[in-house]
């Protein structure tokens, strides 16, 4: 009898949940502050690296105490400097190259900086990228 009533007094405990030693609920308080992400730094393009071409002013006034003129002179010494190679936009050849190399470096550098723009996008906004290529918005190639 005495195990019967102790069975029955631990089976309404253990139903009951203990319910008469709970506390009342707390309130919740809800606090909203920044978080600072960290946000990886790519890397950077590395600097234009421009060479600088020579320009030469050339008219065709006679040199004073002289039978030629400045354009003579002046092919006579491009000719000798160069082999021969002339070019009459008032450059050598070497100094064309320099500027084809310069508008290729400058080139390439708007480039990379569009990809560390796009990359900078995608990182600091819940946008993702459906077809894996950067948004039409802001070119990462430059044609």
């Amino acid at each position: 009898m005495q195990l019967k009533k102790s069975v029955i007094a631990l089976a309404i405990l253990t139903l009951s949940g203990c319910s008469l030693l709970q506390q009342p609920p707390r309130q919740v308080e809800v606090i909203s502050k920044p978080v600072q992400i960290d946000i990886v730094q790519p890397t950077m393009p590395r600097p234009l690296n421009l060479k600088e071409p020579k320009w030469y002013v050339v008219s065709d006034r006679k040199i004073p105490k002289e039978e030629r003129t400045y354009m003579d002179k002046f092919e006579e010494d491009i000719k000798k400097k160069h082999g021969g190679d002339l070019v009459f936009v008032a450059m050598t050849v070497a100094d064309y190259e320099l500027m084809a190399y310069n508008t290729q470096e400058i080139k390439r550098y708007i480039s990379q900086l569009g990809e560390v723009i796009v990359y900078y996008r995608e990182v600091t906004t819940n946008e993702k990228k459906k077809t894996g290529e950067p948004s039409s918005e802001v070119p990462a190639k430059v044609q």
